[in-house]
């Protein structure tokens, strides 16, 4: 009936589309009914457990329990690091990311586990908090005299909250249709092709590891068959990979693992109590689909071009392992953090857990099976060490682990497109409104009118009908020639929008960084693109107030990121030469920060790029532009150092003294901010974020049938 109601949810979903997204309320209720009993179960359940035991029998199963989390936690790292070898080839790079300069929430752990109101941690689904709760409870009540009738008294009410449990269980096949009709009728197909590649990977390492390695690795050790792990336990796996829950599948999981002991077992109680114990206390752990999590870390480093190296795991492993003791939502972006990789990248984790989190939960339930039979058939010291069956289980995951990684990279290889095309996307960007008519200049113009005597520029620009900007491209993404050879980029749209306002034409004219102030002050122009405010500057030209702030950062080849992470990696080389556009104030704070470097003038990032990349170490610039610099050359990457965020000012330059083009300014720009146009400009330009109109999703009533719109 689950599996039924499964493949109907899936054709309902793939045949009505978006029409029976509503169903996702009735899916979610039944979560619920589900979660009411299991936090309940959990805490009364540990308590009983724990309460039956005598110390010498807590001490014995802390200890084979705690042996066995570290046999299956390091089968399932071993697993989640051979995620990469089934990798495609792949060059990549992204635009800048707000999630670089973002400073971490670090994870409450005391909050997490130490409960300081335990009804707190009841209320708000604190699990570590209630299990331990629960431990300190269960433990104390086995040195007190007629701790029975109480003991008694939670089985009943153990026993009638399992009723509840199975009776909501009995309602799974409608929840199940619910719930996969939902997800099938509104899952972003184009967003899940471009994620294919970390997706077909984890769903075919994630079935191996609960199909094969865990249940084998019992089999391995323990009196049990294959068949009687798997076979017993598959509503339990179903239920699990349904709901994408293992909370609401514990009271499932204790049934399951008392059935198979109590076969194998004389001391019945004993072992009953210890699977009521280790599956509870299991689930505070990070369980194999939390660990599976780390693989993401290795997906979003290749994804992004950002690789882990061989030399970084063990601080992945261990950052992994501890952060994962929190929500993976918080863990997830404190490794990318850790490992130096764009936190933004994790929204791509978000969307691949709309179908990767249902086979990790079914992961999950399996680890956690698969841990407690090892913990309880250990503390009945029924595991046996058989050479021939371990070296069996070795060799056939060894070889299935072997074929699945050589037949996911050929496949991936063959099937997945993966020629590098974010090039194209900055090439091709337009302008996303022409508000005004405009005319460039390639080179500067033959005449320049002669200046108006005695009149504001800003009295000019109105009775000449036209705003002249000066501009020089290779600035990206600010101003720069597209593909079709128009100017675009950041400033130049802005500066439409300044045009719009002001009710003239726009004439943008080629320029000269060096010569800017006289440019400006002759009357060649009457503004410039966006610019670094220096103390040098202000004193030659005026500058409306900040429009933006850039962030400090070094444009370097991939394979020397880490050679510029942070303030201590630079000072460790020796004598790095490093370009930078002459700007003698920002010069003068890099030999402060670099006292053993070689600065070295370049026009451009172009010119570093196409003539001195190859004899310099990097060139400082903002994170902004070599982001998207890197787009064009993904050889190169941005990097801004760990805990040397360096905000830069940057405004539009001005001829000096007037003082009425200032004032405009000043009020016109506090208006672009507040009115959301900077913000929507600098997502478009400076974060890739290009919104598109969402159409319906794809559906057979709506593209096959044309029965509705």
């Amino acid at each position: 009936m689950i599996f039924a109601g499964l493949g109907l949810g899936i054709a309902t979903g793939l045949f009505f589309g978006e029409l029976v997204a509503f169903l996702q309320i009735v899916g979610e209720a039944w979560i619920k009914l589900l979660q009411m009993t299991v936090l309940p179960y959990v805490m009364l359940s540990m308590i009983a457990g724990l309460g039956r035991l005598n110390y010498q029998e807590a001490l014995l199963l802390a200890k084979k329990g705690g042996l066995m989390l570290l046999l299956v936690w390091a089968v399932s790292i071993t697993v989640v690091l051979l995620f990469p070898y089934t990798f495609p080839e792949w060059k990549s790079a992204s635009f800048f990311s707000t999630s670089l300069i973002e400073t971490r929430p670090a994870i409450d752990f005391l909050g997490l586990y130490i409960p300081a109101n335990p009804f707190h941690a009841l209320a708000n689904n604190l699990v570590p908090a209630v299990v331990l709760f629960s431990v300190a409870i269960g433990v104390a009540l086995i040195g007190i005299d007629g701790r029975q009738p109480l003991l008694d008294g939670m089985s009943t009410v153990i026993d009638a909250l399992m009723r509840v449990a199975n009776f909501v269980v009995k309602l799974t096949p409608i929840g199940v249709f619910a719930i996969t009709a939902s997800a099938a009728g509104t899952m972003s197909i184009d967003e899940l092709r471009r994620l294919e590649v970390y997706i077909w990977v984890y769903v075919v390492l994630s079935l191996v590891m609960s199909l094969w390695v865990l249940p084998g690795l019992v089999v391995a050790l323990t009196p049990l068959r294959y068949r009687d792990i798997v076979g017993s336990s598959k509503d339990a796996l179903v239920t699990a990979f349904a709901t994408s829950s293992l909370f609401v599948v514990l009271p499932l999981l204790v049934e399951k693992g008392k059935e198979l002991m109590d076969r194998h077992v004389r001391d019945k109680e004993e072992a009953e109590s210890a699977v009521e114990i280790i599956v509870p206390v299991s689930f505070n752990f990070p369980h194999a689909g939390k660990l599976f999590t780390m693989s993401f870390v290795l997906f979003a480093g290749w994804y992004s071009g950002d690789s882990v190296e061989l030399s970084q795991y063990p601080l992945m492993i261990s950052a992994g392992v501890a952060s994962l003791f929190a929500n993976v939502n918080v863990a997830v972006p404190f490794m990318l953090d850790v490992m130096k990789i764009p936190s933004d990248t994790f929204q791509l984790f978000i969307a691949t857990s709309v179908i990767n989190s249902r086979f990790g939960t079914l992961l999950s339930a399996m680890f956690t099976l698969t841990l407690t039979l090892l913990g309880a058939f250990s503390m009945s010291g029924l595991i046996r060490i058989n050479a021939k069956r371990v070296i069996r289980y070795i060799l056939i995951t060894v070889l299935l682990l072997g074929l699945t990684i050589v037949g996911l990279r050929s496949f991936l290889s063959l099937a997945i497109d993966n020629r590098y095309q974010k090039d194209q996307i900055i090439a091709n960007m337009q302008l996303m409104n022409n508000l005004v008519p405009e005319q460039v200049f390639v080179a500067p113009p033959p005449e320049i009118p002669a200046l108006p005597a005695r009149q504001n520029r800003l009295r000019i620009i109105e009775q000449r009908g036209a705003l002249r900007a000066c501009y020089w491209s290779d600035n990206l993404p600010f101003a720069y020639f597209n593909k079709a050879d128009d100017l675009v980029g950041f400033d130049i749209e802005l500066l439409h929008h300044l045009a719009y306002d002001l009710k003239v034409e726009l004439v943008l004219v080629p320029a000269v960084r060096r010569e800017l102030t006289r440019d400006l002050n002759r009357g060649y122009c009457d503004i410039g693109i966006g610019t670094l405010i220096t103390p040098a500057n202000a004193l030659k030209a005026g500058f409306s107030v900040p429009y933006i702030n850039l962030t400090g950062a070094f444009l370097v080849r991939d394979h020397r990121r880490g050679d510029f992470s942070s303030r201590e990696a630079m000072q460790q080389l020796q004598a790095p030469r490093i370009a930078m556009v002459p700007q003698r104030y920002y010069a003068a704070k890099l030999r402060g920060y670099l006292p053993q470097a070689e600065m070295v003038e370049v026009a451009s990032t172009r010119d570093f790029i196409d003539n001195w990349s190859d004899e310099l170490d990097a060139m400082v610039t903002t994170a902004e532009g070599a982001a998207a610099w890197s787009l064009l050359h993904p050889q190169f990457s941005a990097v801004i150092p760990d805990s040397d965020t360096i905000r830069l000012p940057v405004a539009f330059p001005l001829p000096k003294g007037e003082e009425a083009l200032e004032d405009f300014l000043k009020i016109w720009i506090d208006l672009k901010k507040k009115d959301g146009t900077i913000d929507e400009l600098y997502r478009y330009w400076v974060l890739g974020k290009q919104d598109k109109h969402r159409q319906p999703r794809w559906s057979v009533i709506r593209d096959v049938l044309h029965w509705v719109e």
